[in-house]
């Protein structure tokens, strides 16, 4: 008997060459389509207008609102936070031979009309765009007159992060969306608290229903593990070597992302590694997008400019210079790797500084957030995965892929002990000077005056540089 193939499957297969969709996507892109009309009139009385999405990151989001685009009658919207994010699906979007653009700031007035007027006549099937330019009045009034079939709201949990600091347009989005009457509206992220969430829910959902989908937020293929560090650099210098490849490394600031990279590249003889953050021209950001995108062997030290949805699938590790600011966005950003399902690593680096950055933060909740954050990352005993998902009110599946689990837990870094041995040895004859020539190994004049090169331990450090052991001195506050 011949069965007819299920059209989703199917569209899946012919415009995007994927054979299987999971559950929840397959779950997700029925709504959509019920509530559009596709499957007829009575399905699209019963079916949700609107919906808040939560799928862990590589469960394929994007492909959830992409799929539908092709086969809903109006226009899709898609309003991303980051320009990078928005250049890459459109890369997507055409691929897989639908008409896309990009509504964005800096535009000629020729690029703009040619965007509306493809708008207009109906042969654009999404229009990709990001907060500041959709709240602008210019915009909002041409939209008006536009059938909206589907307006998406990606990496959704940025809206109230982003919102109540540096991006206040994300804050406006609430009142925008009703004047465009859209036909559905769709918020996506990948995690997202009930805290976040119902921040999310006030912001745009305030006035209308939605119906809630999510999976559980747990990506069984990463192993986390937490490594003490007294010398972030150094411990990446000694890392580096041994972690798969391709990587990245999530910095806290630009600043950070250039020394880090500059710093690898020239102690490890290594021209993979690069720096990527918004400060860069579009064409630099597009050129390493490119590079990043391709490489096998490629290291990108990057803040949180370069991830949100990119779709590079075979990131083996990635690494966190300095903590994030929440459980949310670490487990957004250590997403990034093995989004291809294949085993992977994401190591959080953990320094005693770490302790005090937010301290004085006069926003509670957002050192609230923090606070969960370092508590997980000085927990020795608990599950990494029961840590990070009981914050969401998830549950993790059977965990053999933490630190935790598999007991290679590491609760101090190892050089800590010898450091502390052999200042409390001599810590009436060193000076922190003297210890820290010691410990290099040098020849310096206090060094041979009293034979100290003869001594047990000298030179220990000789391989670390000497701006790391000066740190790993100053972070263990010895009495010398």
């Amino acid at each position: 008997m011949y069965m007819t193939p299920d059209p989703l499957t199917q569209t899946a297969k012919e415009r995007f060459d994927i054979s299987y969709l999971f559950p929840y996507q397959h779950l997700v892109i029925t709504n959509i389509l019920r509530s559009s009309g596709y499957f007829g009139e009575e399905e699209q009385e019963e079916a949700p207008r609107n919906q808040v999405v939560l799928l862990p990151t590589g469960a394929g989001k994007s492909l959830c609102f992409m799929l539908p685009a092709c086969l809903l009658e109006g226009l899709t919207i898609v309003v991303f936070p980051l320009l990078g994010l928005m250049a890459d699906q459109l890369r997507r979007v055409e691929e897989a031979g639908m008409k896309g653009a990009l509504l964005k700031g800096g535009m000629s007035q020729s690029e703009k009309a040619k965007i509306w007027s493809s708008v207009e006549d109906g042969s654009l099937n999404m229009l990709l765009t990001n907060p500041e330019i959709l709240i602008l009045p210019e915009v909002r009034e041409k939209l008006k007159k536009v059938n909206i079939a589907h307006l998406v709201l990606d990496e959704a949990h940025t809206i109230p992060e982003w919102g109540e600091t540096f991006r206040p347009a994300c804050l406006k989005l609430g009142e925008v969306l009703p004047e465009l009457a859209a036909q559905q509206i769709t918020a996506y992220t990948a995690t997202a608290s009930p805290q976040i969430l119902e921040k999310i829910k006030s912001i745009l959902f305030s006035e209308v229903d939605f119906n809630l989908v999510m999976a559980n937020p747990d990506r069984v293929n990463i192993h986390y593990e937490v490594l003490p560090v007294l010398s972030r650099m150094q411990t990446l210098t000694e890392l580096i070597p041994r972690i798969d490849r391709p990587a990245i490394i999530f910095c806290s600031s630009r600043r950070q992302t250039e020394q880090c990279a500059l710093y690898l590249r020239q102690r490890l003889d290594d021209q993979e590694i690069r720096f990527y953050h918004a400060g860069l021209s579009k064409e630099l950001r597009t050129d390493l997008e490119n590079w990043y995108f391709r490489s096998e062997n490629g290291i990108l030290a990057a803040t949180c400019a370069y991830g949100l949805g990119m779709d590079k699938p075979n990131i083996r590790t990635v690494i966190h210079y300095t903590l994030p600011s929440s459980v949310e966005a670490y487990l957004q950003e250590s997403g990034r790797a093995g989004r291809d399902r294949q085993p992977c690593r994401a190591i959080l680096l953990y320094h005693p500084s770490d302790r005090l950055r937010e301290a004085e933060n006069p926003r509670e909740d957002l050192r609230e957030r923090y606070e969960k954050l370092l508590t997980f990352a000085e927990d020795s005993e608990t599950c990494r995965r029961e840590s990070l998902l009981a914050i969401l009110e998830a549950v993790p599946e059977d965990c053999n892929s933490c630190d935790v689990c598999r007991g290679k837990v590491i609760t101090v870094d190892p050089t800590e002990k010898t450091i502390i041995d052999l200042a409390q040895k001599y810590s009436k004859r060193f000076t922190k000077k003297l210890l820290k020539d010691f410990l290099l190994g040098r020849f310096s004049h206090e060094i041979r005056q009293a034979y100290w090169y003869r001594a047990k331990g000298f030179g220990i450090l000789k391989k670390w540089n000497p701006d790391d052991v000066q740190e790993a001195i100053r972070v263990l506050e010895l009495g010398l």
